[in-house]
């Protein structure tokens, strides 16, 4: 058993050693970090994948160029190269592309991600409710997530910011207040999983993330499935601004909205 793990490990090695002498003489000297993911786009929700280098460079906005290519269930990406910039912005970071799949309808698909002279082969799902991936081998790519879930439609989520702990009261009372908008804001449990913009652990909760230098936080997420969603944000507006003394509300929408209190 010893002698089977051993030459397991040493051929594991092996490939990462080979990897890494291809990735060196690589049009793109770096592993490319992939993440299934949705997006918006001029308040448009848009679905694809989120890539960027492990390699940091000396400007945060170095693009990556990308060709892609869909013939019938084929799905290929080329990663081509890191271009030089005119315009630096002078903060290290990876170098990023988005690719945008939302023209591909809901199916299962061969996949193809090739770092230059790396190829990958694998597999993609789309769903209504998530985009998958699986690589059969990862050579020159780090599949950093295999499924996102998508966000249903009407959700909306956000924080409650505050700094003092009796400040609370408030809080659920700006909370209660807002569930009983026109008896259609469901604060329901709900489908776990990673999303783009938060995650829902397995009690059908938003998991808090950092919360932005406020002494408490609190987290919700709904759906509204009113008529009027104009009059629905115009009322959840106008009562965020009147906590606006104690509390720093922010809400986001499946539209791409973003409510702030302090505006």
């Amino acid at each position: 058993m010893k002698r089977a793990l051993f030459f397991v490990l040493l051929a594991s090695s092996i490939i990462a050693c080979e990897n890494e002498d291809l990735l060196e003489s690589n049009p793109i000297d770096s592993n490319i970090q992939i993440t299934p993911t949705e997006f918006f786009n001029e308040n448009s929700l848009r679905l694809g994948l989120s890539c960027k280098t492990e390699k940091i460079y000396p400007c945060i906005n170095y693009p990556i160029l990308t060709e892609v290519t869909v013939v019938e269930n084929l799905v290929s990406v080329n990663f081509i190269r890191v271009p030089e910039i005119d315009l630096c912005l002078t903060a290290l970071g990876p170098a990023t592309t988005t690719i945008d799949l939302s023209d591909i309808s809901n199916g299962d698909y061969e996949l193809e991600l090739n770092n230059g002279r790396l190829k990958n082969t694998g597999s993609l799902r789309i769903t209504n409710s998530e985009i998958a991936l699986e690589v059969d081998s990862e050579k020159g790519i780090e599949i950093i997530r295999e499924t996102t879930k998508r966000l249903p439609n009407n959700t909306y989520w956000g924080t409650v910011g505050y700094h003092t702990e009796n400040t609370i009261d408030q809080v659920n009372e700006f909370l209660n207040i807002l569930k009983a908008k026109n008896g259609v804001a469901n604060f329901n449990n709900q489908i776990p999983g990673e999303y783009s913009f938060f995650e829902i652990n397995e009690e059908g909760e938003i998991i808090p993330t950092e919360n932005s230098g406020y002494h408490f936080v609190k987290y919700f997420i709904f759906q509204y499935d009113g008529e009027n969603k104009e009059t629905f944000k115009d009322e959840i507006d106008l009562l965020s601004t009147s906590y606006s003394e104690d509390m720093i509300i922010k809400f986001e929408n499946y539209e791409g909205d973003r409510i702030y209190n302090w505006d």
